[in-house]
C-alpha cells in the first residue's frame, strides 16, 4: 500500500488528498511550503491552492520555524552562581552560632512507698446451679382411628365412583378369595347405584403394632337399575386390619348378625 511521502499515512490507490496531512497526492509536493490562507502543503510550481484555491503569486514560503529562546549571557550565569554561594555560606554559620539547649535536669530522687497490706483471699466462687434438665418432648402417637378410617373412606369412595381399583386398594393382598371379592363388588355395581355411605368404627383392639380388630357399620342407601326401587341396608363387620409397607389394610372381615353388636 502506498505511503503519503510527508506524513508516511498509507492511502488507497485513485485518492488525491491524504487523509492526515492534506498532501496532494497525485502530484505530491516536495519541501516545507505551505498555502497561505489555509496553511496546506502545496508545491512551489503551483499558482494556485488545491484545497481551498487561494493565488499563489509567488513561491510559497516556508513553515515558519519557532522563535528561539535567547541564551543567557554568562555574566549572569557568574552572577546566580555567586548569589547561591553566598546563600549557602550565609546559612552554615546561622548553624554554628545557635547555641545548645541546656541540658536537662536530673531527675528527682524515687519517693519511697511504704508497702501495701497483703490483700485478704478472694472469697470462694460459689458454683451456679446446674439448670434442671429438660423434658423430652413427647413423641406424637399415631392417631390409629384416623388411620383405620382413612380406609374406609377409600371403600366409599370406590363404591360411589365405581372405581374398581380404588375400592380394592383397602384389601390387602393376602386376603381371603380378594379375586371373588373384586367380581361380586363389580356385580353389585351392575345391579345397584349407591346413593348414600355412612360408616362407623367402634371397639378398636390392636393385637400388636401391625394388627388391629376393630368393629364397622355400614348404612346403605342404593337403588336398584332395573326396577328403580330404593332400597336401605345396614352392616356390621368385625375387621382385621394389618399394616403393609406403612399403610393398613383389611387383611380379613366376618359380617356379624344385628344382635351381636
Amino acid at each position: 500500500m502506498a505511503q503519503c511521502p510527508h506524513c508516511k499515512t498509507p492511502y488507497e490507490k485513485g485518492e488525491r488528498f491524504c487523509a492526515k496531512c492534506g498532501s496532494f497526492l497525485l502530484h505530491p509536493e516536495r519541501g516545507d511550503f505551505f498555502c497561505p490562507e489555509c496553511g496546506i502543503r502545496v508545491s512551489p510550481k503551483q499558482e494556485f491552492c488545491h484545497e481551498c484555491d487561494a493565488p499563489l503569486t509567488a513561491e510559497a514560503a516556508p513553515a515558519p520555524s519557532p522563535p528561539s529562546r535567547p541564551a543567557m549571557p554568562t555574566w549572569g550565569m557568574g552572577l546566580l552562581i555567586g548569589a547561591g554561594a553566598l546563600i549557602v555560606v550565609l546559612l552554615a554559620l546561622l548553624m554554628t552560632r545557635t547555641a545548645a539547649p541546656p541540658p536537662p535536669p536530673p531527675p528527682p530522687p524515687p519517693a519511697v512507698v511504704a508497702p501495701a497490706p497483703p490483700a485478704p483471699p478472694p472469697a470462694p466462687v460459689k458454683a451456679a446451679p446446674a439448670p434442671p434438665p429438660k423434658e423430652a418432648a413427647p413423641v406424637p402417637v399415631p392417631d390409629l382411628r384416623g388411620e383405620l378410617l382413612n380406609v374406609l373412606h377409600s371403600m366409599k369412595d370406590g363404591h360411589v365412583r365405581k372405581d374398581i381399583v380404588l375400592y380394592m386398594s383397602a384389601y390387602s393382598l393376602t386376603f381371603p378369595e380378594l379375586e371373588e371379592k373384586r367380581r361380586s363388588t363389580l356385580n353389585a355395581w351392575d345391579n345397584y347405584d349407591y346413593l348414600n355411605l355412612v360408616y362407623t368404627l367402634n371397639d378398636i383392639q390392636p393385637l400388636d403394632s401391625d394388627n388391629v380388630v376393630a368393629k364397622a357399620t355400614w348404612y346403605i342407601d342404593a337403588r336398584n337399575r332395573r326396577t328403580q326401587e330404593l332400597s336401605s341396608a345396614k352392616q356390621i363387620y368385625e375387621i382385621r386390619f394389618a399394616k403393609e409397607q406403612g399403610k393398613w389394610r383389611i387383611r380379613s372381615l366376618k359380617e356379624l348378625e344385628e344382635e351381636e353388636k
